[in-house]
This record gives structure tokens, C-alpha cells and sequence, in this order.
């Protein structure tokens, strides 16, 4: 069997890799029939070759998952006489699983003949483009749902329109909202309002905020003080920065243990890991705990945020 899946919705088509690889996993739980291969300057090209030839362990189906294939056009060429040769499309037992990152135009343009070959009417074939309007809306819904959250119609369309339709950043976000209670407690019921989505998503022209949280977790003490000067000066919520920066020791956290939070693009958790490994487990808790004890301070009028921040940034 030969699927393919394509398109420029990054996040989407992630979705989509995870069920098929749920799916295998809950029927056949050993694993030692799964194989992962990406494409790149041709390593392991002689592995992915022989993975359909070898024999399957435990009479298990086999699961063969090949990533961005079309970056390498000397090796895209040999895929439609080995499919052809091994005749996949035909056989239950090995699963071939195509995975491109690129719509229709671009990977015709890389190898059009390979293209040709796996979007044929004989392959489980799906395109994942970006959704837009009620299928977006819908989509984003769904995502609280999946997080233990019921949003109106108004929060989704305000989420939206603040941070476009990038469904990687719109998954980010909605993580965010839906597990860092910071403003308040969402476990005692509350819903997520349309003012918790002002508060708390970045929008475009916060990218400094960005460069303030990735000073704080590369200890860059000397830019992470100027960021916090320039956006507090600029009017910045001094809450709105805690709730970054304490979803950013969230995420640093989360890598520290060795998972990878489905919710982040993939060069934000390679960012976060490089972060992580210049804390121990004990600072990342420690700091973690100080940020969501500066929220309780502040809010009994013990402490005056904006100073106890820029104390934070430079210890």
C-alpha cells in the first residue's frame, strides 16, 4: 500500500503522519517494523532501499515513512522503478508512506515523473493546503476541544485574525491558552474569553518579545535587560511578559525531559532544546515556580512586577 501525503500546511500534515503512526502502533506494538527515513544529501539511501526487501519480525505489518524524497533528485528517480519493481501499491503487508512539505506546483517542478507515479488513483493520496474562513474557524475549535476547552465562535475568529491562518503558530497559541492559567484558574471552570486571547497572544509586531524570552533562555543577561527596557518603555502589559516568559520555561521544561510538545514548530523545539541544556532540571523548576509566584505577588501587592522582571532577566 503507497500513501501520500502533501502540502504546505506544515502542521497539518504532521497531524495527519501521527494518526497513520498511531494507528500502526496500537496494532502492531513492537516497533522493530517501523522505518523512518528523510532524504537528505542522500544518506541512508541504501537502508531506505532494502527496508521494503527485508523480513517483517513477528509477522507484522511493515511501515516505511520517507520525508522530503523531492530534495534529492538523483534519488527521486529511482522511487517510481523501485515502487514499480517491488509492486507496494498492491501489497498489504508494507505500508509506504510519502511525506512533502510542498504543494502541487513545487514538487511537479522537482521531479515530475515521481509525482505522477504517487498521486495515482491506486494510492490513498491527500493534499493538505492551508484552511481558511468557516474550515479554519472550525479547525481551531476543534483544537481547544482537543485541549479540554469549549471557545465561542468570537475567540476563535479573534485568534485568528491576530495570528493568521499558520496553523503551527495558531497550535502554539492555543496550547498557550488552553494550559497556562496565569491570568487565572482555568481547571475551577472558567472559559477561555476574548479577553485572555488580547493578554496573552503574540502579535506580529511582538517579535521582540521573541528576542526577550530567547536572551532569558540563552542567559544573555545584558540583551535580556535591554529587551525588557525597550518593551516596557514601548507600553508593553508587565503580565503579558510574565505570561511569555513563563510559557517560555514552560516549553524549555517540557524538552528538558527528552518529549517534544506537538504544538511547536519543529526549529522553535530544536531552539528550546539548545536552551534547555544550559539549565539544570532543578533551575528550569525553580524559575518556573518564581514566575507563577511573581503572578500571586503582584496581584496581593507585595511586589511591583515591572522591577521584580527585570530583577529576573539578570539572575
Amino acid at each position: 500500500m503507497l500513501i501520500f501525503l502533501y502540502g504546505s500546511d506544515g502542521y497539518r500534515l504532521k497531524e495527519n503522519v501521527d494518526i497513520i503512526v498511531g494507528s500502526y502502533q496500537k496494532k502492531h506494538k513492537s516497533g522493530v517494523n517501523l522505518y523512518r527515513f528523510s532524504i537528505e544529501d542522500g544518506r541512508r539511501y541504501d537502508e531506505l532501499d532494502s527496508a521494503p526487501k527485508s523480513v517483517s519480525f513477528f509477522d507484522e505489518a511493515k511501515l516505511i515513512i520517507v520525508k522530503n524524497v523531492f530534495d534529492n533528485r538523483t534519488h527521486s528517480q529511482t522511487f517510481p522503478i523501485l515502487i514499480k519493481e517491488l509492486g507496494i501499491s498492491s501489497d498489504k503487508n508494507t505500508v509506504l508512506l510519502f511525506v512533502e512539505n510542498k504543494n502541487k506546483k513545487e514538487l511537479q517542478k522537482a521531479d515530475k515523473e515521481l509525482f505522477s507515479v504517487l498521486d495515482c488513483k491506486d494510492n490513498l493520496v491527500k493534499e493538505i493546503e492551508p484552511l481558511s474562513g468557516v474550515k479554519l474557524s472550525n479547525w481551531v475549535k476543534n483544537k481547544f476541544k482537543e485541549n479540554g476547552h469549549d471557545v465561542s465562535p468570537a475567540v476563535a475568529s479573534l485568534l485568528i485574525s491576530i495570528v493568521g491562518s499558520d496553523s503551527w503558530a495558531l497550535a502554539n497559541e492555543i496550547s498557550k491558552l488552553s494550559n497556562y492559567n496565569i491570568s487565572r484558574s482555568l481547571a475551577s471552570g472558567g472559559s477561555i474569553t476574548e479577553k485572555d486571547v488580547n493578554l496573552l497572544v503574540s502579535r506580529k509586531e511582538d517579535d521582540s518579545i521573541f528576542e526577550l524570552t530567547d536572551a532569558v533562555g540563552n542567559q544573555n543577561r545584558a540583551k535580556a535587560f535591554e529587551m525588557m527596557y525597550r518593551l516596557t518603555n514601548s507600553g508593553h502589559d508587565p503580565h503579558y511578559l510574565l505570561s511569555m516568559l513563563a510559557y517560555h520555561f514552560e516549553n524549555l521544561l517540557s524538552v528538558s525531559d527528552g518529549s517534544t510538545p506537538k504544538h511547536l514548530h519543529p526549529f522553535v523545539v530544536r531552539k528550546a532544546i539548545s536552551q534547555a541544556r544550559k539549565f539544570s532540571k532543578e533551575d528550569l523548576l525553580s524559575k518556573f515556580n518564581h514566575l507563577a509566584g511573581l503572578d500571586i505577588s503582584s496581584k496581593n501587592g507585595q511586589v511591583n512586577l515591572e522591577d521584580a522582571l527585570y530583577n529576573f532577566v539578570i539572575n
